[in-house]
């Protein structure tokens, strides 16, 4: 836990260096899997957690009403809550609204939900081919720390990026048409109800040990993130919904650990951050955006 702390702890002083400003987070708290979840989601996920109200001002500006969910009991997002039970109390009481996490089922919890004839379903994508990627994808961007450069294939060969990443570095590879991973993409549109190969941004995380992508940021529009590989550790904005300088959030931070099958929901607007967890050498995860 400490650890855990430590490293989120170490991504805003980044943040606040980069601002030139130093601010105090040691009251921080860091929820492990075990932590007791809130009252109306447990029946579904004993682990899960939502977070606090993001306020009406912030809920109008989530872009969310073109949605129009078109998902059968075993659809692609069900596939991706785990459950179509999970993904259907989602959308009623947390879309666009809280963040959401919810984690995939230990073998103890899969045997009570299977008495409850809710089977847990496997996570539309699994561990990436990323040799595969590397040929096929053209708009590889290699990132560390908040630094971004452009994969330049003609200069860096595959083995160069293995070590690149090895080295503490991350690559950020959004699926385009020539992908493997593209027709999951306009899968996950069509159950969406939105238009095909723009109501989506589909990007693969790939990080090396201690890797931070991307500092303390949020973005312009709602976040899905599938844990594929190894563990992240994540601090997430849960309070002073609306403000948009770091350092007037204070203490209002959740933070949580994604490991393999795990999903997280960012509404629009939530400032997050992103780091390897301590012991692992990988953390991939995909982050699907909707940009209707």
């Amino acid at each position: 836990m400490r650890q855990m702390q430590s490293s989120l702890l170490l991504l805003l002083s980044l943040w606040t260096s980069h601002l030139h400003k130093t601010q105090s987070f040691s009251t921080l708290t860091s929820p492990s899997r075990s932590s007791r979840a809130s009252d109306d989601v447990t029946a579904i996920a004993p682990e899960s957690f939502v977070g606090n109200d993001i306020g009406t001002d912030l809920q109008q500006q989530q872009n969310i009403d073109s949605c129009t969910i078109n998902d059968d009991e075993a659809g692609i997002l069900a596939a991706l809550f785990g459950s179509s039970n999970t993904r259907d109390h989602f959308f009623e009481h947390y879309f666009g609204r809280r963040v959401a996490y919810f984690p995939r089922l230990n073998e103890l919890q899969q045997q009570q939900q299977s008495q409850q004839q809710q089977q847990q379903l496997e996570p539309p994508i699994h561990r990436i081919d990323l040799p595969n990627l590397y040929k096929t994808n053209e708009w590889t961007s290699l990132r560390k720390r908040g630094s971004q450069d452009m994969l330049d294939k003609s200069r860096m060969s595959y083995s160069d990026l293995s070590q690149y990443i090895d080295d503490g570095g991350s690559i950020v590879i959004p699926v385009t048409p020539d992908d493997y991973l593209h027709p999951t993409k306009l899968q996950i549109e069509r159950a969406f109800g939105l238009k095909e190969e723009t109501g989506t941004s589909v990007n693969i995380y790939h990080s090396g040990p201690s890797a931070v992508a991307l500092n303390v940021h949020y973005d312009s529009w709602p976040v899905f993130v599938l844990q594929l590989e190894g563990e992240k550790e994540w601090m997430i904005q849960d309070g002073a919904f609306g403000e948009m300088k770091i350092e007037e959030i204070g203490t209002m931070w959740r933070n949580v650990t994604l490991t393999e099958g795990d999903l997280l929901y960012i509404p629009k607007g939530v400032h997050h951050a992103a780091t390897t967890a301590e012991g692992f050498g990988i953390s991939t995860h995909v982050t699907i955006g909707l940009t209707p």
